[in-house]
């Protein structure tokens, strides 16, 4: 029997042991391939710990990954089972040195955390445990298959990353594919002059949900959406105004009583206000956004409306200025050119609010739009209006009063404005000439309702009765004879002492002699009315219980108040002092 040499045992050793190195580093590059592939960390660990035993006689007990902030334990023996053990482990690592370093765990002879590093930044460990030191061979293997996981684990993340980036990046390309399709959408309602229908229209298109704009007492101007959706908005008028101002003062569209609305205000006197009507909550991002396109057009469009009707107020203001002076050829050839035949049946109109402290602008704002309504509902052009001090002149299209079974201009005005508002009526005119007298009766209405406390929401010249009569009387100078035999003394005692006998006659007259009634239309005592009448008995000579005596002072009073009111339309005032209605 031939024995072999020493020599060749030990080169047949080596070169068996070089072929087993070989075949492991065949197989970690193998498992380096795969592990390329993965793209999710649980399987990239799944691979290393199961490589680890087959490469060499050692366990891997465990994977800790840090990223950023966040750290976690991929655990896979039971060595590592217990919280306290890892955390041992933790404040063991930051004396590791960079290639690895042994690491002490419970009822484990050996164990070593090797890095998992990336060309950046760390990623984590790598625990691997056994019962004898690995020899030299094993432990360059070890340490390969820790940078291949590294690599392989960085791989995966920054794969992760690039889908999110290219995720957020489709997103942010259809966020502004929609921004555009939707700016784009308005810049055309906009150029095209498509007006509020064009908005709503547009914006319920964009978004699938009813939308429609209001002004700011609810009226509903225009409308987009399926007819089973109401359009009006209950509730209080306050909790509304409230609700607005919210709106403004935040600046963007707000979520109320399953509306989504944003308030357009290109001017203070001037608000539109766009709603979506989103009962299930539906609208998002996107739909906010063309909101918001939408409220910016409707400001445009409100800026643009308001600057045209303060232009047509302008211009039909001065004519009507020119109309009330006395028509020309002139006058009615501008009219005709602003939509308006002066050839059919008019009236001039004197609106005022007596109870209420508004500025001007405030006054004809309220009633352009009540004229505008008005005129609508009649199928008219917009009336021409004045303002003139604290009241606004109106000339109106006459709608056939008294008789016709048709409901008047007027009582359509009536109807559109405030309740607090008082309208006087003058006369009809058939022709432009007819314009400068009708002006002059609805200024004598007004008057004569200012002295006798009138309330009524609508006084008409045609209704004036006797006043008519005496404010037309061929010859002025024999009413104010008659006038200064019957009320003479009284005119010069209230002009000496700025007192108010002839007031307190007529209302006491009116009021069919009634000291109570009297007393509550003068805001006076019952006491200091029959004083009064006992001073105007002694200053007269008068007998207040003869019917006849009554009679003729009744209508003195009455020529005396339309004399007064005669005086501020233009015609000479009677005798004496013109005295405080009381």
């Amino acid at each position: 029997m031939s024995s072999t040499p020493p020599e060749v045992s030990a080169r047949h050793g080596t070169v068996l042991a070089l072929r087993e190195q070989l075949s492991s580093l065949r197989g970690l590059l193998a498992l380096s391939m795969l592990m390329t592939d993965r793209r999710q960390a649980e399987e990239i660990v799944q691979l290393v710990t199961t490589a680890v035993p087959a490469l060499v006689r050692a366990r891997a007990a465990g994977v800790r990954l840090t990223d950023r902030d966040t750290v976690r334990w991929l655990v896979t023996s039971d060595a590592l089972s217990h919280d306290r053990t890892r955390a041992d482990i933790v404040t063991q690592l930051p004396w590791v040195a960079a290639g690895g370093g042994p690491v002490t765990v419970p009822d484990q002879p050996w164990a070593w955390a090797f890095p998992l590093r990336s060309l950046d930044e760390p990623i984590g460990h790598l625990v691997v445990t056994a019962d004898e030191a690995p020899s030299p061979a094993d432990m360059l293997l070890l340490r390969s298959l820790a940078q291949q996981a590294g690599i392989a684990l960085a791989n995966a993340r920054l794969h992760a990353t690039q889908q999110r980036t290219n995720a957020e990046l489709a997103r942010t390309v259809e966020v502004l594919r929609h921004k555009t399709a939707i700016h784009d959408r308005f810049t055309q309602v906009a150029v095209t002059g498509g007006g509020q229908n064009g908005i709503v229209t547009a914006l319920y298109e964009l978004t699938g949900l009813a939308a429609s704009i209001e002004n700011r007492g609810g009226d509903v101007l225009a409308w987009a959406g399926p007819e089973d959706v109401e359009p009006r908005w209950s509730g209080a008028t306050g909790r509304r105004d409230r609700i607005l101002q919210r709106a403004i003062r935040e600046g963007h569209p707000i979520r109320i009583d399953g509306r989504l609305l944003t308030v357009a205000r290109p001017r203070s006197d001037v608000v539109g206000v766009l709603i979506l009507f989103d009962p299930d909550q539906r609208a998002g991002e996107q739909e906010t956004v063309a909101l918001e396109h939408a409220g910016t057009v409707l400001a445009i469009e409100l800026a643009r409306l308001h600057s045209l009707a303060e232009t047509e107020l302008r211009l039909g203001s001065d004519l009507l200025a020119d109309l009330l002076a006395g028509a020309d050829d002139n006058s009615c050839q501008r009219a005709q050119a602003l939509g308006h035949d002066l050839h059919r049946p008019h009236r001039v109109l004197i609106v005022t609010h007596p109870g209420r402290k508004s500025s001007p602008d405030e006054l004809v704002l309220h009633v352009r739009e009540a004229v505008a309504a008005a005129s609508s509902r009649r199928d008219r052009p917009p009336p021409l209006l004045m303002p003139t001090g604290q009241t606004v002149v109106v000339l109106l299209p006459d709608g056939g009063h008294n008789g016709t079974g048709d409901e008047d201009a007027v009582s359509c005005l009536r109807k559109s404005l405030d309740p607090g508002c008082r309208i006087a009526v003058g006369g009809l005119c058939q022709s432009p000439r007819d314009f400068p007298r009708s002006h002059r009766e609805a200024k004598l209405v007004q008057r004569l309702g200012d002295l006798h406390g009138r309330t009524q929401a609508v006084l008409r010249y045609d209704d004036l009765g006797v006043y008519q009569v005496l404010s037309e009387a061929a010859d002025p100078a024999t009413l104010d004879a008659f006038v200064r035999h019957w009320l003479g003394p009284l005119i010069d005692y209230d002009a000496q002492r700025e007192a108010d006998l002839v007031t307190t006659l007529s209302r006491f007259l009116d009021r069919g002699g009634n000291y109570d009634a009297t007393a509550t239309e003068l805001v006076l005592g019952r006491t200091t009315v029959r004083y009064r009448l006992r001073r105007i008995k002694e200053l007269t000579g008068h007998d207040l219980s003869d019917p006849e005596t009554r009679f003729q002072l009744h209508f003195a009073t009455r020529a005396w108040a339309a004399r007064n009111a005669l005086t501020d339309t233009g015609t000479p005032a009677p005798p004496g002092k013109r005295h405080r209605s009381g």
